[in-house]
């Protein structure tokens, strides 16, 4: 069975023409495909649109695959560079650059239990972290989800970026002072 087989197994399959192979590379990442797509454009339909496109894309070139970095890695360098050129995209044609709601996905795992005063504080975090994440510039916002979200190491994102380690973790500290900050106004606002 193919869903027990390596990532580097399944490319060299999938790059010979296997399609059954390229079948599990996409059951294996489409998740985390999507989830990346969705925290960068907040729109659900748009980020369906761009796993879909990723995929297509890794299929087209995944015949120049080296192995470089890992496959999801690659996935998401792709994926990644698809919602760059819709967000310019969007902003060239004077778009919102997030949804205003966003689903609540970020903690799909409630601590809370079923008390309705938890509850509507948790939906309350959840939005505040929503709309300060999608506040912040878009490279700061890839790094918190590439990080924080999809858990990738730091030379992982720096594949992905195209950038140092080094780069990477004064950007990420950056990015997530700039979150806290922005947080923390948000919170005593309210």
């Amino acid at each position: 069975m193919l869903t027990q087989i390596s990532d580097h197994d399944l490319v060299a399959r999938a790059q010979r023409g296997d399609r059954e192979a390229f079948g599990h590379i996409y059951d294996r990442y489409e998740r985390a495909v999507y989830r990346y797509a969705y925290h960068m454009l907040g729109d659900p339909e748009e980020a369906d649109d761009i796993k879909q496109d990723a995929f297509v894309k890794a299929h087209r070139t995944l015949p120049g695959f080296r192995g470089d970095c890992s496959l999801l890695t690659w996935l998401l360098k792709v994926t990644g560079n698809l919602c760059r050129d819709k967000m310019k995209s969007r902003s060239r044609r004077g778009e919102v650059e997030l949804a205003p709601e966003m689903e609540a996905t970020l903690y799909d795992h409630s601590p809370y239990g079923s008390d309705p005063a938890q509850q509507l504080q948790r939906k309350f975090l959840q939005g505040a972290v929503h709309r300060v994440l999608g506040g912040l510039p878009q490279p700061q916002r890839e790094l918190i989800v590439l990080r924080d979200i999809e858990g990738l190491s730091y030379q992982e994102i720096a594949d992905v970026l195209a950038c140092s380690v080094a780069s990477v973790k004064l950007r990420l500290f950056r990015a997530r002072r700039s979150f806290r900050e922005r947080m923390e106004s948000l919170l005593k606002a309210n």
